[in-house]
């Protein structure tokens, strides 16, 4: 019902509006789709979860832009050239391979590990990696990882998010990081997993 009012409120604006103000209303039509997104996916409701879901947006679209104009300037060979993905996200890859051990070695997981209060940011990525480090686990470089890991690996991001977690690695550039590796399995298996998943991994 809000979506549709911004909707309507939009249309009747836009005939009225100068260009920055056309421009400005659907940007924010753009972010609060984005947030009411974030808010279905995470499962955070209430005016405090719509905010950070706004705030979240609002910083995912900023970096899109950037990138978008980066891929824009720069030939594809200078982009093969720069730092592997996973090392560029090494924050949120760590937070990633956590999520992997959780799954994997259940008995390894972090006790309260996604409480607000207690431990700061980096006290709590310090501990991640240190408990990381106690399992030889995904490589670090994006092709080295091999299929089954790639499709699990965006499966568990899908259901998961940074909100709330004690780290690093912040929600844009986890939203960045997932992006890649999704585009990474499409271009694997450009026409969908399905035969993939049902008849099991090569």
């Amino acid at each position: 019902m809000f979506r549709l009012f911004m909707l309507l409120m939009i249309v009747a604006g836009l005939s009225s509006c100068t260009q920055a103000q056309r421009f400005a209303l659907l940007q924010n039509a753009k972010m609060d789709e984005c947030a009411m997104k974030r808010m279905s996916e995470t499962k955070i409701s209430g005016e405090q979860g719509y905010l950070q879901a706004h705030h979240e947006c609002h910083q995912i679209v900023n970096v899109q832009k950037i990138m978008a104009l980066d891929l824009v300037r720069s030939p594809e060979s200078e982009r093969k050239m720069r730092t592997d993905p996973l090392e560029e996200y090494a924050l949120c890859w760590e937070f990633v391979k956590g999520l992997y051990i959780d799954e994997h070695y259940p008995d390894m997981k972090l006790p309260e590990r996604n409480k607000r209060h207690g431990i700061s940011d980096l006290e709590g990525q310090k501990q991640l990696e240190e408990r990381n480090s106690k399992a030889t686990v995904l490589p670090g470089k994006l092709g080295q990882l091999n299929d089954k890991e790639l499709i699990e690996i965006n499966g568990l991001m899908a259901k998961s998010s940074v909100i709330m977690q004690k780290t690093l690695c912040r929600p844009w550039h986890y939203q960045e990081l997932e992006s890649i590796l999704g585009k990474e399995a499409h271009r694997r298996y450009p026409h969908g997993l399905g035969g993939n998943l049902a008849g099991g991994y090569q």
